[in-house]
């Protein structure tokens, strides 16, 4: 029997170097999927080497798209990720922004924090969770981390660990098609045939309610990996370093306005 996959909350995962300047389609989807006006943001910065930078651009841009307040949380060490303050601060926030960066700080920084804790009360209470590049590819159970994309169908060249968890059985991968990393997808479904591989594009997202189906919104593209189909492979058989071979993998390539059931593994054309 095929996992389904579990959903938390409202979340946008987002592929990376989002339009921040021009038309800002997918921030706007964002805002508007808040479904207020004078909406209250959290900008989580951990994940960048340049927090107060990232901080500063996001929040010129809700700030734009009118946001009434905006928090910018520069969380650098686990103590600050346990602040019982910085943890009040989320509990009436509509929006909960990760920007983008080292998705392994994030884990390493907020996992089984207060803060986390309280970000995860959020999303299970109908705020909405989006983030961008490593600040999407945290949202899985499982969560990439390493990998190089030429090397990706090679067994033991993708490195994972666990995420934050806000979804089940769905593995998010970023900057994927620029740079080239569906082998590396492949391999993890092929590890693990009851997860979804989900590769975003950049300035492209994957809007994600709680009834299991996703939208697709930007000028990018989203790769979906489903193993369920999956009859052989190799990869138990051979060696580190050796290459995969693996049947009946299935794959989709959405773009905007398309969609996908995670439930039942289905693409789904635009509603006319």
């Amino acid at each position: 029997m095929t996992l389904n996959p579990l959903f938390l909350g409202r979340l946008i995962a987002i592929g990376g170097n989002e339009d921040k300047a021009n038309e800002l389609i997918v921030l706007k989807r964002v805002v508007l999927e808040i479904g207020k006006k004078d909406c209250q943001v959290g900008i989580i910065t951990t994940a960048s080497e340049d927090p107060e930078q990232r901080g500063k651009d996001y929040h010129r841009v809700f700030s734009s798209l009118g946001a009434s307040r905006i928090d910018i949380f520069n969380i650098k060490e686990r103590i600050q990720a346990n602040d019982r303050k910085s943890a009040a601060k989320i509990a009436d926030l509509d929006l909960i922004f990760f920007t983008g960066g080292d998705q392994l700080r994030l884990t390493t920084i907020m996992g089984g924090t207060k803060v986390l804790d309280a970000i995860q009360a959020r999303l299970e209470n109908g705020a909405l969770i989006a983030g961008t590049s490593a600040g999407a590819a945290v949202f899985s159970d499982t969560m990439i981390y390493e990998g190089k994309s030429e090397e990706g169908l090679f067994k033991g060249s993708v490195l994972s660990t666990p995420g934050f968890g806000f979804v089940g059985n769905i593995i998010f991968d970023t900057h994927f098609m620029a740079r080239g990393r569906i082998g590396r997808l492949i391999q993890i479904v092929t590890s693990n045939p009851a997860c979804i591989g989900v590769g975003i594009g950049e300035d492209c997202g994957v809007v994600l309610k709680g009834d299991g189906v996703a939208e697709i919104v930007g000028t990018g593209q989203v790769i979906i990996v489903d193993g369920s189909g999956i009859g052989y492979s190799n990869i138990m058989n051979i060696k580190p370093g050796e290459p995969i071979a693996v049947e009946n993998v299935r794959i989709h390539s959405l773009v905007d306005g398309y969609g996908y059931d995670f439930k039942k593994r289905r693409f789904l054309t635009p509603v006319s």
